[in-house]
């Protein structure tokens, strides 16, 4: 992760959560900000990601991305388990919340930002907060539901 004072500006912004996904492989990363960003980088994009993720999250692939994150005991950690019926989806940990003044003012008039959140972790109100640029929403995340168990 960078310190702050050495960001530099960034020509597309993935806001949300990288994902711990668990597979029969093992842990490998995940989630829309995670792509989408390897994606941009790909395309010669300058890019920067905010996110909240734990000691546990493997961001390896994203080593030549900026990214400040919000630092959190659980990265949010997903198994995926094919029953006959489908997919069932566990949620087994949540990181941080992303607030708005976690987000770099160097960043917040990037020319792309993207909102991204996987489980919850942005208030949607975020968008209208970072007008000015063109702001990109998957809304999966704000539309996903689990329960206690």
């Amino acid at each position: 992760m960078l310190e702050l004072a050495s960001l530099e500006p960034v020509d597309y912004l993935a806001i949300g959560h990288v994902a711990v996904d668990i597979s029969p492989t093992g842990k490998q990363l995940g989630g829309t900000v995670s792509y989408s960003a390897l994606t941009a980088c790909a395309l010669g994009l300058r890019v920067g990601i905010v996110t909240s993720a734990g000691e546990d999250a493997p961001l390896q692939a994203l080593e030549d991305i900026q990214i400040v994150n919000v630092p959190s005991e659980h990265s949010t950690t997903f198994e995926n388990i094919k029953t006959e019926s489908g997919r069932e989806q566990i949620l087994h940990h949540q990181a941080a919340p992303i607030l708005f003044d976690h987000i770099p003012q160097v960043w917040r008039s990037a020319p792309i930002i993207h909102l991204a959140p996987i489980a919850r972790e942005l208030d949607p109100a975020l968008a209208g907060k970072l007008s000015g640029s063109l702001v990109g929403v998957t809304p999966q995340g704000w539309m996903r539901a689990w329960d206690e168990n």
